[in-house]
């Protein structure tokens, strides 16, 4: 059986010093070192027995003896266990196999696989587990198209161990100045929001050992997000779509996501095995939370429309029609819309229906919700909120609610 030792690597040090494991193999005629990872101080190390001395009591000097003991049994452990297996196995007992063994088991070993491939496996099994939506899904698609975009036009070699400063700033310059479709700040900041995701994943599950992505700065500004107002909304719900019935069904769907607050993955696909006691029971898409909405004379009258089983609108298809609905309503108040790309100010300016999109019911819901005087926790605790500063981000008062506050306060 081959034998091994533990030698401190400087033994005659005043500092606390590595050690290694130290074995000869006879059929290589060469000794194997191999790094433990632990160190000690030469006065504390047992020379004879080649381990560290005994000292009792709670000293830090003693626990600290005990502790690298504790791991250097592992290693000793795991030595004569490899040689042991490679036996059993009429393997060769060499260096290298040793050494791939003990890496096994303390070090942490890198994937064979490309940076892509493992970012597909990424994205496989979070279709496979169902833990996020389809848009998700298809976000990261675009992602990992971009980065191969990226590499194929700036020849930067993307690899885990090239996510560094170095890759951050190219890719930042390839998206606002040198990809076809240029990227404003937030959607680029969700871009390595969904890397870093990713980068994470990789990470926990053996691919790579690179911490350098958690340094990379956020990329965000401040966005106007539109909601309608009561105005809006009654002109919407009250107008005659009869000669177009298509964009009658989608503004029943729309504004039933108005008087729930719920997300379009939810208000989409409600039927009558929902509802209970005139309140309205779903389990969320996105978050997966459990929520009970009472039911108001906008979200009934639709659901009674359409007996409790509303119509099936795809997403596209909803976000166009939606557009349309509110332009012949005249919904069409000038919206000034400012983003960033780097340094250079975007603004741009829009009619209103133009911007309506699925997800402007919800900040729609909130928004008059907290006019009309209802208390912010029991709106959080009808769309599912769990903190007040992501809630805070859907609330959009109008100009005649701020009008009205500052005249009772200034007036």
């Amino acid at each position: 059986m081959i034998q091994h030792t533990f030698n401190l690597k400087n033994p005659n040090g005043n500092k606390e010093t590595l050690i290694f494991l130290r074995a000869r193999f006879p059929e290589e005629n060469k000794y194997f070192k191999y790094s433990t990872g632990e160190s000690i101080h030469p006065k504390y190390w047992d020379k004879k027995n080649k381990r560290p001395n005994r000292i009792p009591g709670r000293s830090a000097d003693a626990i600290k003896c005990r502790e690298v003991d504790t791991q250097l049994a592992r290693y000793s452990d795991e030595f004569y266990r490899s040689v042991s297996e490679l036996k059993i196995h009429d393997m060769k007992v060499t260096i290298e196999a040793v050494r791939e063994k003990l890496d096994l088991v303390f070090k942490k070993t890198v994937s064979k696989k490309t940076f892509f491939e493992v970012y597909q496996l990424f994205i496989d099994e979070r279709k496979l587990l169902g833990k996020v939506g389809g848009r998700t899904i298809q976000k990261d698609e675009n992602i990992l198209k971009t980065l191969r975009d990226f590499q194929d036009y700036t020849k930067f070699s993307v690899r885990f161990n090239t996510m560094n400063k170095d890759f951050y700033i190219r890719f930042v310059r390839y998206c606002r100045e040198e990809k076809e479709h240029r990227l404003k700040d937030n959607t680029l900041g969700k871009h390595f929001a969904y890397l870093k995701t990713f980068l994470r994943w990789a990470r926990d599950n053996g691919y790579h050992t690179n911490n350098d992505f958690t340094k990379w700065e956020n990329i965000s500004s401040d966005t106007y997000e539109i909601a309608l107002t009561e105005d809006e909304l009654l002109k919407l719900y009250n107008y005659d779509f009869s000669n177009h019935k298509k964009l009658e069904r989608v503004r029943d769907v729309f504004v039933f996501g108005c008087a729930t607050g719920l997300r379009y993955s939810d208000y989409s696909k409600v039927s009558k095995a929902n509802i209970q006691n005139d309140c309205l029971l779903v389990n969320t898409q996105k978050t997966k939370n459990y929520l009970t909405i009472p039911l108001n004379k906008y979200s009934k009258n639709i659901l009674e429309k359409y007996n409790y089983e509303l119509p099936s609108i795809s997403p596209q298809r909803f976000r166009d029609y939606i557009k349309d609905a509110a332009e012949l309503c005249e919904i069409d108040t000038p919206i000034k819309k400012v983003s960033f790309m780097g340094s250079k100010r975007i603004e741009k300016t829009h009619k209103k229906h133009k911007l309506i999109g699925t997800h402007t019911a919800r900040r729609t819901f909130i928004t008059l919700s907290l006019e009309k005087g209802m208390r912010p926790e029991v709106v959080m605790s009808i769309t599912g909120h769990k903190d007040y500063k992501s809630f805070q981000k859907y609330i959009k008062l109008s100009q005649r609610v701020k009008a009205d506050e500052m005249n009772k306060a200034w007036n």
